[in-house]
């Protein structure tokens, strides 16, 4: 049943934060979960936030079980470079609040379709997006919210993490010519009686510096 204007009352007005919207968008979408016959928990929160695998992953949603919460919540993160679009981020917040209603076990099955497609949504269930019946629902309840606090955050790796270094050089120097070089860990591992200096006519070993 959608909300009445009481209701749609109690979900308006500007949301100081970016999770308070995404919970009254949740909140607003309760009785629709219900109408197509699977109720979310009651204990949902979602939030801004790289994915589990970085932000050089292409994942833009995910929803993690209560049991790893440690006050039994469903934990659902989204992509913070969707953020200049309200539609777009609510109606992957609702394929997250698919899993968290029908169960992270059923993973795309066929109970996560039927629940997905009766909300509106549509194409591949790995990756749906809002059909028209989405926005039946949904546009009156992102009316109602007013816009997403702050802004989207590109993907470019401008950040103080730095660039992450994959493999680390280790420096070897030469104990008596002073040849020096770099390596891997591995390469050096795998030679367990050292490695010999490669400058002709020398007798010295590398050893790291």
């Amino acid at each position: 049943m959608p909300l009445s204007l009481t209701d749609l009352a109690v979900v308006s007005s500007q949301h100081p934060t970016r999770e308070s919207w995404l919970n009254a968008f949740t909140a607003a979408a309760r009785p629709h979960f219900d109408r197509v016959g699977f109720p979310l928990p009651s204990e949902v929160r979602s939030s801004i936030g790289f994915p589990s695998k970085g932000a050089r992953s292409k994942v833009i949603g995910e929803c993690w079980s209560n049991a790893v919460s440690e006050d039994g919540h469903f934990e659902i993160f989204l992509r913070p470079s969707m953020q200049s679009d309200a539609s777009r981020i609510a109606d992957v917040l609702t394929h997250e609040l698919v899993h968290a209603a029908v169960g992270l076990e059923a993973k795309h099955g066929r109970k996560f379709a039927k629940c997905a497609t009766a909300l509106g949504l549509t194409g591949k269930m790995t990756a749906t997006v809002a059909g028209p019946e989405w926005h039946v629902w949904a546009d009156p309840i992102l009316a109602s919210l007013g816009p997403l606090p702050g802004a989207a955050l590109g993907d470019l790796q401008l950040s103080s993490g730095g660039k992450k270094q994959t493999t680390r050089m280790l420096k070897l120097e030469c104990d008596q010519c002073g040849f020096s070089c770099r390596t891997t860990a591995k390469h050096i591992e795998a030679h367990e009686d050292g490695l010999t200096c490669p400058v002709p006519d020398c007798d010295g070993n590398l050893q790291r510096s």
